[in-house]
């Protein structure tokens, strides 16, 4: 319930692949978006035309206005938006916008940029991407050089904004040099709808998706893409199971990465304790955290790691990498483990201390459920609503 008095907004929020893809940053909009409209405030979208949306619509009860675009190859579905100034001034008018809300620095992002200075509309920038997001699939040589390059580029974006949103306080110190000494900053994280991501039973989830249930069952929810780094959890499991044969390891997600990891699972001769459920729907996602017993992240970069705050609230143990530039570390306190970067030997080694006590599980479960409560989404909605009225100013 909104206790807030003041003036109810208008929020344009600006993410080009909405609808078509369920990356974090897509799937933040979209719980950010229906919150938000829940608490009074008015929402649009300003997207890109997909196969599945080829005008403008209404997409979770949210408007999106939609454009004319070109899909980004390798990218699981992602188009950029190509909106002209003219186009989204008119929009703007119309729908009474207060606030524009960078979601994704892509095309539509520069269009709605200029679009809000001609009307003195109120910028926020959202912080969500990392080179290492973007570059992995690019030989290794100009990696370097397009990270700069990309970096240059988000320093532009993030100057025309009047405050940067990053989701957490790692993400804020890692990219901190792309913004001007002076230029405002806060912290909101991505959340966890803990209503939703709970304990829970799982019906028949195992015999739909054809895994044991007497085994202990690890769970990977996520893209499947070169950052995520899911190959090194493969390549752990002929140690794991040479141990204890016991265990079956499921990846929920999409990405152009599963040819690869299909061979990786064939040539190690794992077949039988590996299933890719493939890119499973929203309540199918809560029943396999449940159907889990351990939540495993191999991904060396995330600013946040919204599947392991889901993971937690489904009162799972957490295994992630202690790398450089992954944030979902910091979630480990007592409730996992960190294994070496890329060291699928260390990962197996870190699993099996929890596969071989389930007592352990148990409790590093429950110290999981706690924690997720601080991450609780109404509260970063309380914390995005205050920072659109801070931008805003005393009017508000």
């Amino acid at each position: 319930m909104n206790k807030n008095p003041r003036e109810k907004l208008s929020i344009a929020m600006i993410c080009d692949p909405i609808g078509s893809n369920k990356s974090g940053v897509v799937v933040s909009t979209l719980r950010f978006s229906k919150l938000l409209k829940e608490r009074g405030h008015h929402v649009i979208f300003i997207a890109a035309r997909s196969q599945e949306h080829k005008d403008h619509s209404h997409h979770d009860g949210v408007k999106a206005y939609r454009y004319r675009s070109l899909p980004v190859p390798k990218s699981g579905g992602w188009n950029l938006a190509f909106p002209t100034v003219k186009e989204l001034k008119k929009v703007f008018q119309e729908e009474k916008i207060n606030v524009v809300h960078i979601l994704l620095p892509m095309t539509g992002a520069i269009v709605a940029i200029k679009a809000a200075k001609a009307l003195n509309i109120k910028i926020v920038a959202h912080s969500h991407s990392q080179p290492e997001n973007l570059f992995m699939d690019m030989p290794k040589i100009i990696q370097p050089t397009l990270g700069k390059i990309w970096n240059k580029y988000l320093a532009w974006i993030y100057g025309k904004a009047e405050l940067i949103i990053y989701p957490t306080e790692f993400g804020r110190q890692l990219l901190h040099h792309l913004t001007k000494k002076d230029k405002s900053s806060t912290v909101v994280s991505n959340g966890v709808n803990i209503e939703r991501y709970k304990i829970k039973e799982v019906g028949d989830f195992h015999s739909r998706f054809n895994i044991p249930k007497d085994t202990v069952n690890i769970i990977y929810v996520g893209r499947l893409y070169p950052e995520k780094s899911v190959d090194t959890l493969i390549k752990a499991v002929p140690y794991i199971i040479k141990e204890n044969p016991k265990i079956h390891v499921m990846l929920a997600g999409a990405g152009h990465v599963r040819p690869k990891l299909e061979k990786l699972v064939d040539s190690l001769k794992v077949n039988k304790h590996v299933t890719f459920l493939g890119l499973v729907s929203d309540e199918d996602k809560i029943l396999a955290y449940n159907a889990g017993d351990i939540f495993i992240s191999p991904s060396f970069a995330e600013l946040e790691g919204m599947t392991v705050l889901e993971a937690m609230a489904c009162g799972k143990p957490i295994i992630v990498p202690d790398a450089q530039m992954n944030a979902a570390k910091f979630f480990i306190d007592n409730n996992g483990f960190l294994f070496e970067t890329e060291n699928h030997k260390d990962l197996a080694e870190k699993t099996l201390k929890l596969i071989n006590n389930p007592d352990l599980r148990k409790k590093l479960g429950e110290i999981s459920l706690a924690k997720s409560k601080n991450y609780a989404i109404h509260k970063s909605v309380d914390l995005l609503e205050e920072t659109y009225y801070q931008v805003l100013g005393s009017s508000f």
